[in-house]
């Protein structure tokens, strides 16, 4: 303990502070001074036990005796030969002991009459039934029964995808001859809309549904797309050796026609999904126009795609004629001038092409025209998702706009009358010059229309409410005339000479 502690040989003391060599101890000396005065105050002290794994945490040093800590449990008896600074310490050190102890009974005292306190309470008073707590957790059941309406829906139409994936699709023509309006659309358009709150959350819950339904078929197209980027990977890796020009141009040619049956069945899935969103708020005899029109635009473009198809039969032909040479006879001297008169009658004959030159035209006319057509309908598709994802954006902030909106509520749209007679106007002359076509009326333009009456009927009752202050403040002007007017007779005074008085005072509280 004590070569621990110990600290180094001091240096010799030098010459000018020999005269003082009595008062002055080395490092060595005054420590062990140290060491004893620490061992005969720690005599006189009792610590609590000590830690097993470290028996002198309590007294490692002098230094501790300068703080007390919980380790101090009590004080020896100070014999009378400790004076002195020594004494006081140990008193004061006694003191806090006992301070402690009488600190520690006091709050052992306090929480025992606390919880007693507490328990006698809990015993006698009865239960009080708050009623803030049963609504909020009346509130709280009825957002878990709202979360478990919307977990079921989507569990039910998430099983409705899967099983959807597992079947095939249809062909292009099938799902175009299925093409119609649906029963429940027309019975839903027949019944009168008595309700618009019910109306307006039949909406938002399609579309939730239809949100859910894009979602899952995205996931389920990401999946789709990480299979195959894993197995071309490992396809890459493992059989990139064996792979023959043949098998190569066969998957080629599969993976084309793949691609373009996924393309046909997107463009008829955004048909249908346009068509069905477009006839949502048509009235029976416009759904009965509409239906008529389409059939019509549905025959025209199958008389247009077989004359496509006879077209492009002539020119395969033609061109398959084109390939084969023609056998041109020999003409004798003799006959030259009998071929002479008979030129101008007789049709020229056609010459033999050849078969790369016809290829070369096919090439570059015929082969670019399909790809323009192949990438317009590409286009048309990628067009027509990107506008439904806008459009799916702006209804939803229009609609979290109008449940926010205290403007909406207080200045709602007639549903039967129009905006004004100049829009009537408009709308009976648009109808008269395009009467074949029906009118489909966005709800975008609808919520639009709703936003810009709100508005208009606001600014004209604010302008009514300015009138009518300027009306009263006006009214209250010849008030205050005629008041002005009376006191006036009442001292035989005029108005002018009032009036002049007041002028005056003014302009000398303004200098």
């Amino acid at each position: 303990m004590e070569d621990r502690y110990a600290p180094p040989s001091s240096e010799p003391i030098p010459e000018f502070a020999a005269p003082l060599a009595p008062y002055l101890k080395s490092r060595q000396e005054a420590f062990r001074i140290r060491q004893a005065l620490t061992a005969y105050v720690r005599s006189h002290i009792i610590f609590a036990e000590n830690d097993p794994d470290n028996p002198e945490l309590n007294a490692n040093s002098h230094l501790t005796l300068s703080v007390p800590h919980d380790a101090v449990v009590g004080v020896k008896p100070i014999p009378p030969e400790i004076t002195g600074l020594r004494r006081q310490y140990l008193e004061a050190l006694q003191a806090n002991v006992a301070a402690r102890r009488e600190y520690q009974a006091v709050v052992e005292k306090q929480n025992a009459y606390e919880s007693q306190q507490q328990q006698q309470q809990k015993a006698t008073e009865a239960p009080q039934c708050d009623p803030s707590q049963d609504l909020s957790e009346y509130v709280n059941l009825l957002r878990e029964r709202r979360q478990l309406a919307k977990l079921q829906v989507f569990q039910r139409y998430s099983q409705e995808l899967k099983e959807r994936n597992r079947r095939r699709a249809e062909s292009f023509e099938d799902s175009h001859k299925k093409l119609g309006v649906p029963p429940e659309l027309l019975d839903e358009m027949n019944q009168p809309s008595s309700n618009g709150g019910d109306r307006v959350e039949e909406l938002m819950h399609r579309l939730e549904k239809a949100v859910i339904r894009a979602k899952a078929q995205f996931d389920r197209e990401k999946e789709l797309l990480e299979e195959l980027k894993a197995q071309v990977n490992l396809d890459e890796n493992s059989l990139s050796s064996n792979i023959t020009p043949a098998v190569r141009t066969a998957a080629l040619q599969r993976t084309r026609d793949e691609l373009i049956h996924w393309v046909e069945e997107k463009l008829v899935s955004a048909g249908s999904h346009e068509d069905s969103g477009s006839r949502l708020d048509l009235a029976p005899e416009d759904l009965e126009e509409s239906t008529r029109l389409f059939e019509e635009q549905k025959a025209e473009v199958a008389q247009q795609y077989a004359e496509y198809v006879e077209a492009r039969k002539a020119l395969l032909d033609a061109a398959s004629r084109a390939c084969q040479p023609l056998a041109v006879p020999s003409v004798s001297l003799s006959n030259c001038s009998t071929t002479i008169t008979q030129k101008n009658d007789v049709p020229p004959e056609p010459q033999s092409l050849n078969a790369m030159d016809v290829l070369s035209y096919t090439e570059k006319n015929l082969l670019p025209l399909s790809k323009s057509q192949r990438a317009l309908a590409l286009q048309k598709f990628y067009l027509s998702g990107l506008l439904g994802k806008e459009k799916a954006t702006t209804l939803r902030v229009l609609h979290r706009l109008r449940d926010e909106s205290h403007l909406l509520p207080e200045f709602p749209l007639p549903a039967d009358q129009p905006r004004s007679s100049r829009a009537a106007a408009t709308a009976s002359l648009r109808h008269a010059t395009n009467f074949a076509e029906p009118i489909k009326k966005d709800e975008v333009i609808s919520l639009a229309e709703a936003w810009a009456f709100a508005s208009d009927d606001a600014g004209a009752s604010e302008h009514e409410h300015v009138e009518q202050k300027l009306a009263e403040g006006n009214e209250s002007l010849q008030n205050a005339k005629q008041e002005l007017e009376a006191v006036a007779r009442m001292l035989n005074q005029d108005d002018e000479s009032i009036m002049g008085d007041d002028q005056k005072e003014n302009k000398t509280t303004d200098g």
